[in-house]
């Protein structure tokens, strides 16, 4: 029968263990009154009532942490213990005593892997698919995933990864006592004076004789122990017998009184009752991020030690009266307060525990989270103003990201969860920096006002492409904006010109009041015209300029592109456009260079003749044809003339013949083309003459010849 009692309560107890962290069992047997067992810092011990009854006590030191009537099937769970209690008999009550083992250690899923510690030995001896084969100081046990074995005091588990290996102590010998003390209350709530029984049992065959003292009490508390009224601190108790005395306590708060009889120690927690406490709900319904305030009524009098108890990660629970948190405070009739909770946007779902104590006396409700923004990201919205409150045109850097606000000064956008560094600026504006922290699902609206720069400018011109014709002059207009707090004044120059060319700034378009600075109020514009003027001689292109703006600690440069036209052009007039030489001859005719519209420079002049001929320009270069600009006035020199030479080889056959003059300028190009007559000499004449004779003979001889045959 025994051996049945203890196969069945440690199925029952083996089976509880099966999902999660396994116990090992350190103790199995009975033990009666008078014996005990000690498992660490707790102590097990079999108590009896005055009214005959008997009672399982657990207490760590001299605090009683559970006090069950012993029946069969109680199970306790405690501080990492749990006791399984089966029949009481003659011989005393049997009990099962496992712990949670600590870890020793873990084991990769490898065959051979193993592990030494205080004389044991756990060994992998075959790995499959879902199992482990272990052998626990040489017991073969099969694991399964996320399962456990226990082999005396070693537990092992296999996750799946790895095997875990604990291992616990085993609990001390049982010690048997001459007497058992029996009370059944460790915690008591008074209005008064109040009379705790405490009942002492002797095992003992003989009298036995036990010392009563009350060692520790708060101050301004009076504790004595009593016999039918009389203040003891000795007692006597008949062989075998037992006798119930009270401790008595009369006491001015909360608090504990720690007393010792004989070589027992004990105590008993006292919690005032003056002051009651009325919370109307038990269970509420609410939204993640939403603040729930709770009346909580005090009704009596003295003094309320509030202290949150309970509180799931991340959540926020406190007292108020409207003005302060409350921690400590007195109640004189009746007091009203508020329970502050505030949920977090990323609570999860579900039903949420939340307690505090009352003058040690535990109270508290459960909120269930219906709706949640766990892992949705957070809506920041940004509005930038000025000092006087318009909305500005700037910038924000948030999260990495960089955003240009509307008109109105406003960005959204969406974040995850956490805390943020955003920079926050506008042209003209001194950049701020904020701090933020989103929650899950937050929609937050931040406004910042910038302050002015003490120095910044915007400057714009009317026209960043001028046209510009040679010798002549192009005009756009600058405008510079001191968007500063302080007065700035602003140099403006033309970078990027080629030698010859000239600009100058003026308060007029003609360039006739030229100017060397502008100075600009706060918040003012001020205008001002840039005045290109290029060289007479310029050709045609592009240039890409810069406009400088430079204040005193700003500079704002602006490309300009100027475009230049030039409307030259080159004439060529011959004298002779047709001429006849002889082979072996020479000619020449002048050739007249002229520009039509401005200075045309750098006139080269070329021919283009038949091969073997030789054509000669004097001179083959001119510096300069057409008008030129001295001040207000334009100087013709009028055209330049070329002499062009020719000379025709002797072995050019008879006939008519062009050459191609080509002039070249910087500006423009011109081409002509001049016809050459080539005739033959006399004796050229006759030799022919002579050829032709001799060729008809030999023609007449041949058709003679040939008819006689």
């Amino acid at each position: 029968m025994k051996r049945f009692l203890v196969v069945l309560l440690s199925l029952v107890l083996l089976s509880s263990l099966v999902a999660a962290q396994p116990y090992v069992t350190v103790f199995e047997g009975r033990i009666s009154t008078g014996q005990t067992v000690a498992v660490g810092n707790c102590t097990i011990t079999v108590v009896q009532a005055a009214d005959g009854s008997y009672y399982l006590m657990l207490r760590n030191g001299s605090r009683i942490l559970e006090l069950k009537p012993f029946a069969f099937g109680t199970e306790i769970e405690r501080d990492g213990l749990k006791i399984l209690l089966g029949s009481y008999t003659a011989q005393g009550g049997f009990i099962v005593v496992s712990v949670k083992p600590d870890f020793v250690t873990s084991l990769r899923p490898e065959v051979g892997a193993r592990a030494s510690f205080n004389g044991n030995v756990v060994e992998i001896t075959a790995v499959g698919n879902r199992t482990i084969d272990v052998s626990v100081n040489g017991v073969a046990r099969t694991l399964e995933v996320n399962k456990s074995v226990v082999v005396d005091l070693i537990a092992v588990e296999y996750d799946g990864n790895a095997i875990n290996i604990y291992a616990a102590k085993p609990a001390s010998e049982t010690v048997s006592m001459e007497y058992s003390v029996f009370y059944p209350y460790g915690k008591i709530r008074v209005s008064g004076p109040v009379d705790v029984p405490i009942t002492i049992t002797s095992t003992s065959d003989s009298e036995l004789s036990l010392s009563l003292k009350v060692t520790s009490i708060p101050e301004g508390w009076r504790a004595s122990f009593r016999y039918e009224g009389v203040e003891v601190e000795e007692i006597t108790l008949p062989p075998k017998g037992s006798v119930t005395l009270s401790l008595h306590i009369e006491a001015a708060g909360s608090g504990t009184v720690g007393f010792v009889i004989g070589d027992f120690p004990g105590s008993i927690q006292v919690e005032a009752a003056a002051v009651d406490v009325s919370i109307p709900y038990l269970s509420l319904e609410a939204e993640a991020g939403q603040r729930l305030a709770i009346p909580v009524t005090f009704t009596g009098s003295g003094t309320v030690e509030f202290e949150p108890k309970e509180v799931p990660a991340g959540w926020t629970m406190y007292l108020t009266d409207g003005q302060y948190r409350l921690r400590s405070f007195t109640v004189s009739g009746t007091f009203s307060a508020t329970l502050l909770i505030e949920i977090p946007r990323n609570a999860t779902l579900g039903d949420h525990r939340l307690s505090f104590t009352v003058n040690g006396e535990e109270h508290g409700l459960t909120v269930q989270v219906y709706k949640t923004y766990l892992g949705q990201p957070a809506r920041l919205t940004v509005i930038l103003t000025d000092e006087s409150g318009n909305p500005v045109r700037g910038w924000v850097s948030v999260g990495g990201k960089n955003i240009t606000t509307s008109a109105a000064g406003s960005i959204t956008v969406e974040l995850p969860a956490g805390e943020y560094r955003l920079t926050a600026s506008a042209p003209g504006a001194i950049p701020k920096e904020e701090k933020i922290k989103l929650g899950d699902g937050e929609e937050k609206t931040l406004r910042i006002t910038l302050a002015r720069a003490p120095y910044y400018f915007e400057a714009k011109v009317q026209n960043d492409v001028l046209t510009v014709q040679a010798g002549a002059s192009a005009t756009t207009e600058i405008t510079v904006t001191n968007l500063g707090s302080n007065e700035d004044e602003y140099r403006i120059t033309l970078e990027g010109l080629e030698a010859g060319w000239s600009y100058v700034v003026s308060q007029d378009p003609s360039g006739a009041t030229p100017i060397g600075s502008l100075k600009v109020d706060p918040g003012e514009s001020v205008s001002a015209y840039l005045v290109v003027i290029a060289p007479f001689n310029v050709a045609s292109g592009e240039i890409n300029a810069r406009l400088v703006i430079t204040g005193k600690e700003t500079k704002r440069e602006i490309p300009v592109t100027i475009k230049i036209e030039n409307p030259a052009t080159l004439s060529l007039d011959v004298d002779y456009p047709t001429l006849t030489v002889k082979a072996g001859g020479s000619t020449a005719t002048k050739i007249w260079v002229d520009s039509m519209g401005t200075t045309v420079t750098n006139v080269k002049i070329t021919a283009q003749a038949p091969n073997g001929w030789e054509v000669e320009a004097v001179p083959a270069m001119i510096p300069r044809v057409g008008p030129t600009r001295e001040g207000n006035m334009i100087i013709s020199e009028g055209p330049t003339n070329v002499e062009l030479r020719i000379r025709v080889p002797k072995s050019a056959p008879a006939g008519t013949y062009t050459i191609t003059v080509t002039a070249t300028g910087d500006q423009a190009k011109a081409e002509t083309v001049i016809t050459v007559r080539v005739t033959q000499g006399s004796s050229s004449a006759y030799i022919g003459i002579v050829l032709l004779v001799v060729v008809f003979g030999i023609v007449i001889w041949l058709m003679r010849r040939v008819g006689r045959r």
